[in-house]
């Protein structure tokens, strides 16, 4: 009897270490930023109000770690989120494509993004294809980027490039895309 309790002791401190050990791996994978844990998908692309262009604007659903949403139309040709200015341009980038715009800022659940669109003869956003994208390196330092499909789930991105330079690429299949940036 004593050996059988023993033994169901054993066993119960094991289960406990790896459930412990199964919450700190959960928490080191969601980031320290705790905004690493929002999920977010691109509901639907649609002209851009700033220069009309099809496709440049897009309804992003975020839901944070307690099933809360809020959706964020972002423009991808301005910077706008919900009608008003909201990201920044980053000046120094350049794309195997021209009329290439990407924006960059925090939105107020905490999560930073990224934006990039490449509009084709000043009427709509290119789709189908991938935007290889040059910046100064320092804009996406200590971050992961992470571009966010229409079905919900996320590409990593992996920059390449200089100690100055990155270079990324950028899927644009729907149009305008939105890139998670994930604090390392």
């Amino acid at each position: 009897m004593m050996k059988s309790n023993w033994i169901k002791t054993a066993a119960m401190l094991s289960l406990s270490a790896c459930m412990l050990a199964g919450g700190a791996l959960s928490s080191f994978a969601a980031g320290t930023d705790g905004t690493s844990r929002y999920t977010a998908q691109v509901l639907d692309h649609m002209d851009s109000d700033c220069g009309g262009s099809d496709d440049a604007q897009m309804t992003v659903r975020f839901t944070s770690p307690y099933g809360e949403t809020k959706d964020y139309v972002i423009c991808a040709e301005c910077g706008d989120v919900n009608g008003e200015s909201g990201l920044t341009e980053l000046d120094d980038t350049s794309s195997n494509f021209s009329d290439t715009y990407v924006h960059m800022g925090t939105l107020d659940n905490g999560v930073k993004v990224m934006t990039v669109s490449c509009i084709s003869s000043g009427v709509s956003a290119m789709k189908g294809v991938t935007a290889s994208v040059m910046l100064p390196r320092e804009d996406i330092a200590g971050y992961d980027l992470y571009l966010i499909n229409s079905d919900g789930t996320e590409t990593e991105i992996e920059p390449y490039g200089s100690e100055d330079w990155a270079r990324i690429d950028v899927n644009m299949q729907d149009g305008a895309a939105v890139i998670r940036m994930v604090q390392q």
